[in-house]
């Protein structure tokens, strides 16, 4: 209990709710130590409030909650009058306590404090004032929690290149314009609303806070982490400080988009309304492009101008959503090559199978025709059916595969990083959808089938993939089996020079099928670009440098396809590997127009 003639409850509470609401105390607890009996100065009080009780020769022990009970007495003394306690000492308790102070901000604070008690009509009580909480407070201090901010990180290219910084003024800019916008993103002020959510975190209205792209994704590297300091402000003594931790300032994070691989991704796609392309090294995962149109200015969202003045209208979500990692498609006949490796995987076909690409074929009650119904004469080999497309073969050779083993082509797909996230850090991606017994059972579709296997071949049904996995998954392919985590941020630095963090590439999976299969895979895919009747053969002619790819031209429903074409090049020791997906192309397909954009981007590439 409190002597509250002094100081009334309600500033004891709010003194208290303050201090825990500053440092944002989690756990506090107190120890007593040994009470001794003191003789204290009286407080002012009310003529008629009445004459503690005897007070005893021993001395009691208050709890370690700091609320004593009374305690049996023997041989008391006689109870000063009421006007001894007005004129002289009182006769009271100092009892010496640890209070231990577990807080978010300012870590461990181990507080050593007394407590004075006097007799009150039912027990002992203490008496409080704030210097009891923290002796600089005096009797009417107040407690002020001060912030500071660092400035907000750069995000810097791996070779130099600012993609976001902060002027003088507190204005975040982006050098680069719309080159890279989705990825990079955009910063916006912290509303009421955002406060919800974000106070907990630091932020105070009107503050930066990354809503997009890395400026979101990487936003605790870029902000920093703010510092704080706990004044005590006195009447009598001023200000000091209480506890403090040091503001830690925004990193600078370094990332692996090359400029000029994310200038030739974008221009090309500028004709259409709707694409993307992923462009990423093969023999590490770094991410060198992620283009995605309508394109994005950043600048639009912080300055409402170019860098140069032209005035831009803010961004709508089209522009902002970047289908490289976010959207997901069927993949048509971009899908070949995984049921090929399927194929060589179980064993029901090796390089020297010949088979049959006729325009039709049935399964059950269905008839499967290929593209325009074309048709290639007698017996083939797999390179010749891949590079003509035929969906005629490849379903089919799915069938077999699934008799051999049910599960083997979407077992396959999950070890190619489909169906879940590729891993990549600081960036929200779409997961796509392997459409297997689980995903089937989990979507009220029953089980998987040979239905299912025979749609998935050419990739129809259910499967969706990302522009990101099937560049990444195309890599796999043409390294020799190797599943990259695909990796956008290097390293978060300091100012100061100091690394916070800092990644390296990293294998997400070896892929269970032999590099011989899959050097047989990519004899095909090169077929695709090189023999006369393949889908990529007109759109790679002259090209100097080996390419293996596969043309994708996906079902809508209407009569406006999806047009992919992903590939990797050289063909037999890439250094590339990319995937440009023209969603909904009118009268379009993968090799005659998603393959002519794959071709200058890698010309790009190789002219670096």
């Amino acid at each position: 209990p409190i002597l509250h003639e002094q100081y009334p409850r309600e500033r004891f509470i709010e003194l208290h709710a303050a201090f825990a609401d500053m440092a944002r105390v989690e756990e506090l607890r107190a120890t007593s130590g040994e009470p001794r009996t003191v003789a204290l100065l009286p407080e002012a009080r009310p003529a008629d409030f009445p004459a503690p009780p005897p007070t005893p020769r021993s001395s009691a022990d208050p709890s370690a909650s700091a609320a004593a009970s009374a305690v049996s007495t023997s041989e008391p003394t006689p109870a000063p009058s009421s006007d001894a306690i007005l004129a002289g000492p009182v006769p009271g308790m100092a009892v010496p306590i640890q209070i231990s102070v577990v807080s978010e901000r300012f870590g461990d604070l181990n507080l050593e404090r007394v407590l004075t008690m006097v007799r009150g009509r039912d027990g002992w009580l203490i008496r409080w004032s704030p210097s009891v909480m923290f002796p600089e407070l005096g009797d009417e201090g107040t407690l002020r929690l001060d912030r500071s901010l660092g400035p907000r990180g750069r995000i810097v290219g791996s070779d130099g290149t600012i993609w976001a910084e902060t002027r003088d003024d507190g204005v975040r800019i982006y050098p680069q314009e719309a080159t890279g916008g989705q990825v990079i993103g955009y910063v916006g002020v912290v509303t009421a609303e955002d406060l919800d959510t974000l106070a907990v975190g630091g932020y105070r209205a009107e503050d930066l806070v990354g809503r997009s792209g890395l400026e979101y994704g990487a936003e605790a590297l870029l902000r920093g982490s703010p510092g704080w300091t706990l004044v005590a402000v006195s009447p009598d003594a001023g200000e000091s400080v209480l506890a403090e931790t040091e503001m830690v300032p925004g990193a600078d994070v370094s990332i692996t988009l090359r400029p000029e691989i994310q200038v030739a991704a974008q221009e090309v796609l500028e004709p259409y309304a709707v694409a993307a392309t992923a462009v990423i090294d093969p023999n590490s995962g770094d991410v060198w492009a992620l283009a995605s149109q309508p394109t994005f200015n950043p600048n639009s969202m912080t300055l409402g101008t170019t860098l140069a003045g032209k005035a831009l209208a803010p961004a709508g979500a089209g522009q902002i959503f970047n289908k490289a990692v976010l959207a997901a498609y069927p993949a048509g006949s971009s899908f070949k090559p995984f049921t090929l490796v399927a194929a060589l995987k179980t064993g029901v076909a090796t390089p020297t199978t010949r088979v049959t690409c006729p325009p039709t074929w049935e399964y059950g009650e269905f008839t499967f025709r290929n593209y325009l119904e074309h048709t290639l004469p007698g017996r083939v080999s797999l390179a010749e059916a891949m590079a003509f497309s035929c969906n005629t073969t490849y379903m089919p050779l799915s069938l077999s595969v699934y008799e051999e083993n049910e599960t083997a082509l979407t077992e396959l797909l999950h070890e190619f990083g489909f169906g879940a996230p590729t891993g990549i850090t600081y960036l929200i991606e779409e997961t796509g959808i392997v459409p297997d017994d689980a995903w089937l059972a989990a979507n009220g579709r029953g089980g998987y089938s040979g239905f299912e296997q025979v749609q998935l071949s050419i990739g129809q049904g259910a499967f969706l993939g990302t522009p990101l996995q099937l560049a990444n998954a195309y890599a796999a392919i043409g390294n020799g089996g190797t599943l990259w985590t695909p990796r956008i941020l290097v390293a978060a630095t300091l100012p100061d020079e100091t690394v916070v963090e800092e990644t390296e590439p990293t294998i997400a999976q070896e892929i269970s099928v032999s590099p011989e299969d899959l050097a047989y895979v990519t004899d095909t895919l090169e077929a695709v670009t090189t023999l006369p009747f393949g889908t990529g053969t007109a759109a790679f002619a002259g090209f100097e440098i080996p390419v293996a790819g596969k043309s994708g031209t996906a079902e809508t429903g209407t009569p406006d396809p999806h047009a992919w074409f992903p590939a990797y090049a050289p063909a037999d020791a890439p250094t590339i590997s990319i995937a440009t997906i023209l969603p909904n192309v009118a009268l379009g397909t993968g090799g005659t127009d998603a393959a002519p954009l794959v071709r200058q981007v890698m010309a790009a590439h190789f002219a670096d």
